[in-house]
Parts: structure tokens; sequence; C-alpha cells
């Protein structure tokens, strides 16, 4: 770590930190500048390994397409998710559409504001009128495709106590559900994986059946292998209705089943 630099390349007005370990970051701006200064910074070996932080879908989407990113920093929580917050830009299904894209294009999700600056965890506060845990808000982040790490910002020893407090966690406490009580229209009928439904009288994991399926739909080629590995698959339903009384999102899973075991070819 004695080597380690940190410097700003040339590119026109917009911020490129470099650090000596061969990681790049750029911090939002106008990616039509910079792209060059970044393939000719990878082709000298200046960085090895590229990262983007922004909290806007359409520019992340951008630089994916430039297939030169490998990993993302993004806002994720269920507030901007429902398009509410500062930085809530898009709505949720476009926003999950670019989860799915980042786990297509291999490139993983580092969340910032799991907790939404802490307004989520005061009733007063939260736009939902209802406080959420620090637990629930990571599960809910953790949740998503192609994310890997979460995080939340930490201002003493108690804030990193409160967040490992996690890892012992019982299922009960990293239970998100209640957030299907905020979702607007837009919203309503979309599966968020968070398995309300379990569980399921013939052991199906719903959720990740339906992440899996999601997946495979946006192009990731690893899905499918993914869904193989399930000991139950969605072939296996009995259409009880079990896991549709039980989802706070109203989805139909029943029919999903079906369309999920038609897809892979069961």
């Amino acid at each position: 770590m004695a080597d380690m630099q940190y410097r700003e390349l040339p590119h026109g007005g917009e911020k490129i930190s470099v650090i000596g370990l061969g990681m790049g970051s750029i911090h939002e701006g106008s990616e039509m500048e910079i792209e060059k200064t970044l393939e000719l910074a990878l082709e000298n070996g200046v960085i090895r390994h590229l990262g983007l932080s922004s909290h806007d879908p359409e520019i992340i989407r951008r630089f994916l397409d430039t297939g030169l990113i490998d990993m993302v920093m993004f806002s994720i929580n269920p507030a901007y998710d429902y398009s509410t917050g500062d930085y809530g830009i898009g709505t949720a299904s476009d926003r999950g559409k670019l989860y799915r894209e980042c786990e297509r294009e291999g490139a993983g999700i580092s969340v910032m504001k799991p907790f939404g600056g802490g307004q989520l965890l005061n009733a007063k506060t939260s736009p939902f009128k209802q406080a959420l845990t620090k637990t629930q808000c990571i599960r809910y982040a953790l949740d998503r495709p192609a994310v890997l790490t979460v995080l939340p910002g930490v201002r003493n020893s108690q804030d990193l106590k409160d967040v490992l407090s996690y890892l012992d966690a019982s299922e009960e406490e990293q239970d998100y559900s209640v957030i299907g009580q905020f979702t607007p229209q837009n919203a309503d009928g979309i599966c968020v994986y968070c398995n309300h439904c379990q569980p399921c009288p013939k052991g199906l994991n719903v959720g990740m059946i339906n992440k899996y399926y999601d997946l495979a739909l946006a192009g990731d080629e690893m899905a499918k292998g993914h869904y193989d590995k399930l000991e139950v698959k969605a072939g296996e339903c009995i259409q009880c209705g079990h896991c549709e009384s039980r989802c706070p999102f109203h989805v139909k899973q029943e029919a999903r089943m079906q369309e999920i075991s038609r897809y892979f070819g069961e």
C-alpha cells in the first residue's frame, strides 16, 4: 500500500480518479468527452479496472454500452426504486432493468445510500411515513441483481455495530415485504424477490426462480445455468395459490411459474 498513488487524468474537465493499484473511477460527467481517454488509459495499463459512480440510470447504461465498466456505484433503496427522494431517478421497472443489465455485462454494483441518507429509518422523514430498519434496507439492496456490496455511511462505532448486526439478523428481521404497502401503481405486479411468499408447499424458491428468469430475459447467458441448478423448478408448481395470497406486490406467480417453466424448456 505504500506505493499507492492518487491522481486525475487530463480529459477536458470531467473527473476521472486513478489509484495506483490500477483502479479507475468516473464520477459522473459527459461520457462522450472522456471515453477516448479511458480507452487509452486501459490500453496503456494506467488503469486495469474501471468503475462508475452515478445516480442516473441512463448515464450508467451509456457507459455499460462501451464495454469498459467493471463496477458501478449506484444508489439503491426502496424509496429511490419507487421514484421518490432526491435520487429516485427512473421508474421501478427501468431501475430493475438496469440491475439486470449490469449482471448481464458482468458489472458488479456497490450500493450507496441504502438508507436514503437516513430518511428511511425515521417515520417522520421517510417518504413512506413508516420507518424501515437498517437490516431491512441492507437485505433489500443485496437482493437486487448484480449487487455485490452495500456501503452505508458510518459516523461512529455504534453505526458500525448496527450495520454489522445484519450478519446475525433472522429471516424475520430481514423481511422487507412491508414495502408492498408503499408501492406505486407502476410497480404493482413486479416481483422484487423478497420471498415473503415462503414457505412454498412444494419447496420452490420463488424469489430466485423469478430472478433467474428476469436475468435470462435481459440476456444474461449464465442465468439458465443457475436456474438449472435449483433443486425444485417452476414446472413443479402445483398452482395452490399460497404464494399469491401472501405476495404484498400482487404478483400472479401461478401464471408466472408456467411461463418460466415453458421458457426454460421443462
